[in-house]
């Protein structure tokens, strides 16, 4: 199962952006509620997930592209809303976190296995051997689950693309001065997009379970005779 522990620092990557977009969220309404500055607000929870994903990278003494990207994304849009004192570019950093990850979704698309086959068949097997065995039967002797994987990985990457520009887009609509109400649109529209690719993942994900749980029968039933 080489492809699956390959597969572990992407994932990792995307439950770093998971990460910031939970403690972006609550930290700056927290911020904001013991009367700190919008930009420090903006500013202080990314700088926590930045210390949190260096810790987790020194611990794993490996970096994958997503978390060169989280960090460059995070270094540049600190650094220029600390300088300009624009605070719309340090509330696009959410945003850009989901475009990251949306492009980075679809980009697998073009690698060996796409980001949703390479993830399930490493979270989904609960470390039983026979499960491991029927995700990669599924995926070498399956076209139905290789399509089913690659639709789910477009659409998942497709929703977070669409949804992490209409969030940079409500951002800039309003001026600065009502950059409350412009993140708490644009929050509500993350907080929509995690709903939508909860439902499509649920909706799509069924075919290619019922592939892998034929496997299983099949393999134990091997087993057995």
């Amino acid at each position: 199962m080489a492809n699956a522990t390959q597969s572990r620092p992407q994932v990792g990557g995307l439950l770093t952006i998971i990460l910031e977009l939970v403690v972006s969220i609550a930290g700056y309404y927290c911020l904001r509620a013991v009367g700190i500055g919008v930009i420090w607000s903006l500013a202080i929870p990314g700088i926590v997930v930045g210390l949190i994903a260096l810790g987790s990278t020194i611990r794993r003494r490996r970096l994958d592209a997503m978390g060169i990207l989280v960090l460059l994304e995070l270094a540049a849009t600190l650094g220029l809303s600390l300088t300009t004192g624009d605070v719309r570019i340090a509330a696009c950093r959410q945003p850009l976190y989901v475009l990251i990850g949306g492009v980075f979704c679809l980009c697998t698309l073009l690698a060996a296995r796409p980001l949703t086959a390479t993830f399930i068949g490493s979270a989904a097997t609960f470390g039983d051997p026979v499960r491991a065995k029927a995700f990669e039967m599924a995926w070498q002797e399956s076209p139905d689950y290789r399509r089913a994987q690659r639709a789910m990985t477009t659409a998942i990457g497709s929703i977070m693309v669409v949804d992490s520009v209409l969030r940079i887009v409500v951002i800039y609509v309003f001026p600065a001065t009502r950059i409350d109400l412009s993140l708490l649109l644009s929050n509500g529209a993350g907080i929509v997009m995690f709903v939508l690719i909860g439902f499509v993942a649920r909706a799509m994900v069924m075919p290619a379970r019922r592939i892998v749980l034929d496997n299983v029968e099949q393999l134990k039933a091997e087993a057995a005779q």
